[in-house]
């Protein structure tokens, strides 16, 4: 049997379209019931929230120690020693991230579960330990408002080495027997105001064209290391050296937070379905006729000054903002006070430069 377990942030359309031989509930609802998962059953998990208590319904062990080992970052950078044996990581909880030594390395400091971008910090070597500590305790305290301890790390951090390069994140998964499927490439360039860390990731033919091959040897690498079957999977990687370096995997979702919508906006497949059904892509077919497109997922942020409280987002400014730079293909209105998020945009361009203009946005002018 299929499953879509779905979660207290937001899921997506194509959750609320499932196939006939589909089941979706709610995570609160599995909770409450007596479904066991097995090893013939697949499961999509589209948020966070609900993906501790699909683990505590599985029967199937070894999923489970796969979730757990690329959930945990810290239980991942261990898993993963075998492909990047030189890679610098350590574990500590934040009372003692004042008094780490980081050995005169560029760091990055993030809890070992997280979202959004929650508590992340690159430190320099000369960076003052103790006032970035202070200013992750109260960034992760204003942000469990809309994460529970299952998604957000309170105490328990990971440091590693900084990773340079380009930004990129993948949608995959492994077939049942275990051969890896991409369902999407985005490249995730950096907002100009880096307090809206996810503000946009686009895909494009070139994206595809220049990376889909080292990235399926990635993965290939990475479901023998691990033997995954039957996993999907949403990674994100910064290419350094021409080397494809992992930042994290979040293990039985893809496209989540409504990712997997723009995958079936730009080419017109439901990643969830292939997924469920073991369906392989044929990405030289698919961008045969779009050679000048490009496909974006837009996340607009509660502005840095934005009291959420007393002030509203202003959503014709911002779709009137997108409708300039792009084709609006899909607007989807979030509750501001719930998320740290007020809109999901999905665009069409066929200009890269109007697209990336939007990189420039800064949301605090949407508020009123």
């Amino acid at each position: 049997m299929n499953y879509i377990i779905t979660g207290i942030s937001y899921n997506g359309k194509l959750c609320e379209q499932p196939d006939n031989d589909t089941i979706v509930m709610s995570g609160e609802e599995l909770g409450k019931s007596n479904v066991r998962f097995t090893k013939e059953d697949k499961i999509y998990v589209p948020s966070e929230s609900s993906l501790s208590t699909v683990m505590e319904h599985m029967d199937d062990e070894s999923l489970k120690a796969g979730i757990s080992r690329l959930k945990d970052k810290y239980l991942c950078r261990e898993a993963l020693k075998p492909l990047y044996p030189d890679f610098f990581f350590a574990t500590a909880q934040l009372g003692d991230l004042a008094n780490f030594n980081t050995k005169g390395k560029k760091i990055v400091i993030k809890p070992r579960k997280g979202f959004f971008g929650t508590g992340v910090r690159i430190v320099e070597v000369h960076s003052d330990l103790a006032e970035v500590a202070r200013e992750i305790k109260r960034e992760v305290l204003e942000n469990a408002r809309y994460f529970p301890d299952s998604i957000l790390s309170r105490e328990e951090f990971i440091l590693e080495e900084f990773i340079s390069g380009e930004e990129f994140a993948v949608d995959m998964f492994y077939d049942q027997e275990g051969v890896p499927a991409i369902m999407n490439i985005y490249s995730h360039p950096e907002a100009a105001n880096s307090s809206y860390d996810h503000l946009m990731y686009y895909n494009n033919k070139a994206v595809f064209e220049r990376y889909l091959k080292p990235l399926t040897r990635l993965f290939i690498k990475l479901g023998d290391a691990l033997n995954l079957k039957s996993f999907p999977i949403h990674a994100e990687f910064k290419l350094q050296n021409d080397n494809f370096v992992p930042i994290e995997f979040n293990p039985m979702r893809y496209g989540g937070f409504g990712l997997a919508d723009l995958t079936k906006l730009s080419y017109g497949f439901d990643p969830i379905s292939c997924y469920f059904t073991d369906q392989h892509l044929n990405w030289a077919e698919i961008w045969r006729d779009r050679d000048k497109s490009h496909y974006a997922f837009i996340l607009a942020y509660n502005g840095t000054e934005a009291d959420v409280d007393t002030m509203c987002p202003d959503h014709a400014k911002l779709q009137a903002c997108l409708k300039e730079n792009a084709n609006l293909l899909d607007y989807i209105q979030l509750d501001h006070t719930q998320n740290p998020v007020f809109a999901i945009a999905y665009i069409h361009s066929h200009s890269k430069k109007d697209m990336l203009n939007l990189l420039n946005m800064e949301f605090n002018d949407f508020f009123i």
